[in-house]
């Protein structure tokens, strides 16, 4: 989690997508031990799109929960403050977030994707800048974060255990521009706050990327369609499925966006040199290439020697470097064809 700016396009460009569909602001560790064992349970899947802001203090209770929440959920960011050893989705907090209610606003901000949920604590009791007889004045931290985004700006739930709230809570919400209703109770995650969570997710992030860049598989990605210009400008070429199986190929390796037929032979090879290119970074099996007889036996008449075999296969893919802005970006070797390990490359469906 960056602490200043990001966009999604500066996120896949440094091989780290360092913001979340959905952000958790809490001060008590075990409230989070809760809630990401909750969610997890209802979608084992979830981690890579959540980040959680760990607002309680430095100290091995910290550290402990900390690893354990990373060990546990692959793909899941962390951002706390911590003494102990470097861990992979661990971003160390600055102390000055307590102290500054700017500060934080601006880390939560980097770490939420536009149109994502922020699920806030009401009460923080490790902020020094919330008096605690007035406790709910966090909402306003909130409020600060969602007007960081002119378009698509966040949601925001509230989560609290308090059974009661000061007269003046309410109207202090209804002010800020939330709406009582907000406020979700922290013992019921089964039937109210993972639900909320999920729904947003599934509302609006519906499509899912898998991309892989020079260094790289990177975790998948939750996307809304909205987030389409932002990420074909990151990726070097993109596979998007359309609801209606439509496909288009798009990205900064082609010289223009390329609509495809689902059914085509050309869709067949880009689809084939993506998921190659995307199992050569996954240690799965793969990656070796496509061969040329396997494209060559698809479009030479049944019963072809070798050389019409691989004469239709050059010559095919001859088109596809045609629509490239650098040819060399498809690479033969080894009798098989295969895209550049430079490439960013990804799906979405």
């Amino acid at each position: 989690m960056p602490a200043g700016p990001s966009t999604l396009a500066s996120d896949l460009a440094r091989g780290a997508l360092a913001r979340r569909p959905i952000v958790i602001v809490e001060d008590h560790l075990f409230h989070v031990t809760e809630l990401l064992a909750a969610l997890a349970a209802a979608q084992p899947d979830v981690a890579p799109q959540l980040a959680v802001v760990c607002l309680e203090r430095r100290g091995p209770d910290t550290e402990r929960a900390v690893a354990e929440w990373l060990a546990a959920y692959p793909g899941l960011l962390v951002a706390a403050e911590v003494d102990g050893r470097p861990l992979a989705g661990l971003s160390p907090l600055d102390p000055e977030v307590f102290a500054s209610a700017p500060r934080l606003a601006a880390r939560l901000a980097a770490a939420l994707r536009p149109g994502g949920l922020l699920v806030q604590d009401v009460q923080l009791q490790t902020l020094t800048y919330v008096p605690a007889d007035r406790w709910w004045e966090s909402i306003y931290l909130a409020s600060t974060v969602r007007g960081t985004f002119p378009e698509r700006p966040p949601e925001v739930r509230f989560l609290s255990n308090k059974r009661g709230y000061e007269a003046t809570f309410g109207r202090d919400l209804l002010e800020a521009g939330f709406d009582p209703r907000d406020v979700m109770a922290k013992g019921d995650l089964a039937r109210a706050v993972v639900p909320t969570l999920l729904g947003h997710l599934a509302r609006r992030f519906p499509l899912e990327l898998t991309a892989a860049a020079a260094e790289g598989r990177l975790p998948c990605l939750r996307l809304g369609r909205e987030d389409r210009a932002e990420i074909e400008a990151a990726l070097d070429l993109l596979l998007w499925e359309g609801d209606d199986g439509a496909l288009d190929l798009a990205g900064r390796a082609l010289t223009a966006r390329l609509p495809l037929k689902a059914e085509s032979h050309e869709a067949a090879t880009w689809r084939r040199l993506i998921d190659d290119r995307l199992a050569s970074v996954s240690g799965s099996a793969g990656g070796q290439g496509v061969a040329v007889t396997e494209i060559g036996e698809r479009l030479a008449p049944e019963g072809a020697l070798k050389a019409e075999v691989t004469n239709a296969a050059a010559r095919h893919l001859h088109v596809l470097r045609g629509r490239l802005a650098d040819p060399s970006a498809i690479v033969t070797a080894g009798h098989a064809y295969r895209l550049a390990e430079r490439l960013a490359v990804g799906i979405v469906a």
